[in-house]
């Protein structure tokens, strides 16, 4: 008899990983799509559905493992997994969230982590491993918390833009010392021709200070977790109602592991943009009725400037000019950076001769 190929059980355990994956979506009403060729580090892909049964496009990038091998580095929290070099970067630089997933394929269970997040989290002490925490079982996880860096969060959309507009003048908060609405935050932000939104804490100091003005407050500006929890919450309301393209996973990095509110110009949406316009047109309707006043170009949604402060930076300009010039004179092989100002010129175009 000719000697057969023997299958293995790597196969098999790989094939069981997948499965878990599959299973998963069916259970959970998710779409999974498995990469059936040119899988360099991610082996599928999950589509979040909402609880309506609709597909949103929102995508998580999917690696799993599966085997008894990935659970032998156990911590007291869960297990440490050791990527490969060449996954670092591919994983930290992907377009999507990437989720990890170990599968214990004699328990039939699977625990996840967002490898991208805990590759870009800023850490005092580089770790050649990624900790899998025992308490993210993925068949008890709800689709919300694994798609939640990817912008997915709980809410309820207001299709209708006028009423999205009353939505964001209504969500307020009115606390003596922190008087401010959604409707603030929005068109205060408003920048590059109210085609993108900026958010900082500058952008709430100035509006709340205002209103505290504007309505005699005797307080000054106060900030305590109430206040913290509903600008972050403004961050989620624009995810929502899906009004401006955010990075949430880097505003997560601000929020949970440095416990900041984020910093962000984010582009807007279609709909941002034409919520914008909608409340140009409201408010010409109010200036036609006389109930606001005739300010020539001045609108309510228009675009602010911002800019680096140079009180932050200015100091730094001397050094930073010393630092290009010490690092360019240790490579003989280009031309020696001025070590004056007034060499700049002739240096600039012997770099420009050598690119041309």
């Amino acid at each position: 008899m000719a000697i057969l190929p023997a299958a293995g059980v790597t196969y098999s355990q790989e094939r069981k990983g997948v499965a878990a994956l599959q299973s998963y979506a069916a259970a959970q009403n998710q779409i999974w799509r498995e990469t059936d060729t040119g899988d360099v580090g991610i082996d599928g892909q999950l589509e979040y559905v909402n609880d309506n049964g609709y597909a949103t496009g929102k995508l998580i990038a999917v690696q799993v493992k599966s085997g008894p091998s990935f659970f032998t580095h156990a911590t007291e929290n869960g297990w440490k997994f050791y990527p490969e070099k060449k996954h670092l970067l591919y994983w930290e630089q992907f377009p999507l969230p990437v989720i990890l997933v170990l599968h214990d394929p004699v328990a039939g269970c699977s625990y996840w982590v967002d490898v991208r997040q805990a590759l870009r989290i800023p850490r005092r002490e580089e770790n050649a491993f990624i900790e899998v925490p025992k308490t993210n079982l993925l068949q008890e996880t709800a689709p919300l918390t694994l798609f939640e860096t990817a912008g997915v969060q709980e809410g309820i959309f207001v299709e209708d833009l006028g009423e999205l507009l009353m939505l964001l003048v209504r969500t307020r908060c009115d606390n003596a010392s922190f008087v401010l609405s959604y409707f603030d935050l929005f068109v205060h932000g408003l920048t590059n021709i109210a085609r993108s939104l900026y958010y900082g804490m500058d952008v709430v100091d100035n509006a709340v200070t205002y209103n505290l003005d504007r309505i005699d407050s005797e307080f000054g500006v106060g900030l305590g977790s109430v206040e913290q929890d509903f600008l972050f919450g403004f961050v989620k309301f624009l995810l929502v109602q899906g009004l401006a393209d955010i990075d949430y996973s880097d505003c997560l990095i601000d929020w949970v592991d440095r416990e900041m509110q984020p910093h962000f110009v984010a582009p807007l949406t279609k709909r941002g943009r034409n919520l914008v316009r909608l409340i140009h047109e409201r408010e010409a309707e109010l200036v036609a009725a006389n109930r606001i006043s005739n300010e020539g170009a001045l609108r309510v949604a228009q675009e602010g400037f911002f800019q680096m402060v140079p009180e932050s930076y200015v100091r730094r300009l001397p050094r930073i000019w010393d630092f290009q010039v010490s690092i360019d004179r240790d490579n003989s092989s280009r031309p020696k950076a001025p070590a004056t100002p007034s060499e700049k010129k002739s240096w600039i175009r012997q770099l420009i001769d050598m690119m041309s």
